[in-house]
C-alpha cells in the first residue's frame, strides 16, 4: 500500500497559536477508479504536519495550509501557504468565520460541483449554507466532503476529495492535525449512481453517508 507522510519533520519544540486551516484536496478521473490508480488515491492521507511559515502573523488573521494531490502528479503532494486577513475566508466550498465562541464552519452547498445540488447528504438538504461545527479555543474539527465536476474541455468528468482541518489552536504542536483525534468529523459525499435525496448516518461524533 502506498502511503503519504509529510517530508518535514516537525522542529523540536516548535509550538503554534492561532486560527489554522488545513484543506488537503485529491483530484482523479476515471483512470484512477480501479488499482493501481486507487490505491494511490485511497493512500493520500486526512491530515498533514502544519509548517513553520507563519511567523508575525496578527492574531485575528486566518493561516491557510493547502496540500495538493493529483493524478496528474501521481499523487505526490505539492503545498502552499497563506496568511488572510478577513472577516472569514472560503476555500473551495467551506466558509471559515469567527464567532463570539471562538470560530464557526459552514459548506455552501451552491459551490459544490455539478450534479448533486439535490444529492447531497445531510439533514440540510435544500438549503445553501450548513453549519458544520463550531469550535472554541484549544479544539479543532474536520470537514469532509466530494464532488463530481466536467471537464468542459474533454466532455469528460473529474472527481475531487477535500478534506479541511480547521483548528483554533493554542500552544500546539506542528503535528496536532496527525497526532490527535478532531473534536468532530463531519462528512458529506455526493452518491454518483444515485438520484434523489441521500439520508444522513450518525455514527457517534461523526457525521456520514453511503457512498456508492
Amino acid at each position: 500500500m502506498v502511503r503519504h507522510r509529510s517530508r518535514r519533520t516537525p522542529r523540536s519544540g516548535t509550538r503554534v497559536s492561532g486560527l489554522f486551516i488545513q484543506l488537503l484536496t485529491t483530484e482523479w478521473t476515471t483512470e484512477s477508479r480501479g488499482s493501481p490508480g486507487a490505491q494511490r488515491r485511497n493512500a493520500t492521507p486526512a491530515a498533514w504536519v502544519l509548517p513553520d511559515a507563519w511567523s508575525g502573523a496578527e492574531d485575528s488573521a486566518f493561516l491557510l495550509h493547502q496540500v495538493y494531490f493529483s493524478e496528474q502528479r501521481r499523487f505526490l503532494p505539492r503545498e502552499w501557504t497563506q496568511v488572510r486577513s478577513r472577516a472569514f475566508v472560503e476555500v473551495e466550498a467551506f466558509h471559515i468565520e469567527r464567532s463570539a465562541e471562538g470560530a464557526r464552519v459552514l459548506l455552501d452547498h451552491g459551490q459544490m460541483g455539478t450534479p448533486g445540488r439535490l444529492e447531497w447528504s445531510g439533514s440540510s438538504r435544500g438549503e445553501r449554507h450548513e453549519e458544520l461545527f463550531r469550535l472554541r479555543p484549544g479544539e479543532w474539527a474536520r470537514g469532509v466532503y466530494n464532488e463530481r465536476i466536467p471537464y468542459w474541455e474533454t466532455g469528460h468528468w473529474g472527481y475531487c476529495k477535500h478534506v479541511l482541518n480547521v483548528g483554533l489552536l493554542r500552544d500546539a504542536p506542528l503535528d496536532v492535525f496527525v497526532r490527535t483525534a478532531p473534536k468532530t468529523e463531519v462528512l458529506r459525499q455526493f452518491v454518483s449512481r444515485q438520484r434523489g435525496s441521500v439520508a444522513p448516518r450518525a455514527h457517534g461524533p461523526r457525521e456520514s453517508s453511503v457512498v456508492s
